[in-house]
């Protein structure tokens, strides 16, 4: 009878560990975490841009993109020179919304806001990629490259968009270019670009 008890109390007291555990997950989740520390800011100071900004990020991540576009647009409102949440919300537009021209217009701003804003040359060379705009694309890739040599995204494009035009070797050019600069500890990016050299008839 008594190793039944115990056996019992076993049992419960590992449904109550499980519990625990569940919860816990639950609690440290570091957006949530982020909801409620910037919706307390703002509740202290409603012209807080920046928790407007981390709030709308945390969202972003937990998929809610409307709730992400409001607080986005809100951080906007309150600092018109809010580069991060013009490069944002543009992510957005362009990625979850399929809206291409309101993406290019955040990220258009965004570089106007932060001239120095590599990602947002990227983003915005990209929406004239996908819009065949392939010269206006490529200076905005060059550009990327220019203020962060390190960053593989623009020499993708930037390869990509020599492709579309049969500009091959330009494309190789570019790609072991990218080799030079990024860090030795992307590996994944160098042998996506030794890939693409090779497939264009190039050598590594």
């Amino acid at each position: 009878m008594k190793r039944i008890i115990a056996l019992i109390f076993m049992i419960a007291l590992s449904s109550i560990s499980v519990a625990f555990a569940d919860g816990g997950q639950s609690a440290v989740d570091p957006r949530n975490q982020a909801i409620i520390d910037c919706t307390q800011a703002i509740a202290n100071n409603s012209n807080d841009a920046v928790a407007y900004y981390k709030r709308g990020k945390a969202y972003e991540g937990k998929a809610q993109y409307d709730d992400a576009i409001s607080d986005l647009t809100k951080a906007i409102e309150i600092n018109p020179n809010y580069a991060a949440a013009y490069l944002t919300r543009g992510y957005i537009y362009a990625n979850k919304k399929n809206q291409p021209d309101l993406a290019f217009d955040d990220y258009d701003k965004a570089v106007i806001a932060n001239p120095n804003y590599a990602y947002a040359y990227n983003n915005r060379g990209y929406m004239y990629f996908q819009k065949g705009r392939y010269d206006l694309a490529i200076q905005d890739f060059n550009k990327a490259i220019e203020l962060n040599p390190k960053y593989p995204n623009p020499y993708f494009n930037k390869g990509t968009a020599y492709e579309k035009q049969q500009q091959y070797q330009d494309a190789i050019d570019t790609y072991k270019k990218m080799l030079i600069n990024i860090s030795l500890q992307d590996t994944q990016s160098i042998e996506k670009a030794k890939n693409r050299i090779i497939s264009l008839g190039g050598t590594v």
